[in-house]
């Protein structure tokens, strides 16, 4: 007799690992060098580069972002946060919307608590 287990699965996407892989990234320096410093993460009104962040505080700057209403600069950060792997970059925008969504579930409460 073979018994069949419910086993409640979350539905993994293929972002979730690019992006906890930037939340990971504490060291305040892009890993791709002086091309990821000046990563555009917004051209118009104003240019905003990455400069000499870590991966982390570009969450961080794209969950402070979205809060004020701004998805475009928020996924502009995030994207920031792979400058140095473009096939991360491509997955992300593929998949903006829920790429946010996760950003906001899994560290939007993280960053308050700093």
């Amino acid at each position: 007799m073979i018994s069949i287990i419910g086993v409640s699965v979350e539905n993994v996407f293929a972002f979730q690992e690019d992006i906890d892989w930037i939340w990971n990234d504490t060291k305040p320096t892009a890993r791709g060098g002086p091309a990821c410093m000046k990563y555009i993460v917004k051209a118009y009104p104003i240019k905003i580069f990455r400069k000499n962040v870590s991966g982390q505080t570009c969450i961080e700057n794209a969950i402070e972002s979205y809060k004020k209403g701004d998805q475009e600069e928020a996924l502009g950060w995030i994207l920031a946060g792979q400058c140095h792997d473009r096939l991360a970059r491509h997955i992300i925008v593929k998949n903006a919307p829920k790429v946010l969504e996760y950003v906001l579930q899994q560290y939007g409460n993280e960053s308050l608590r700093k």
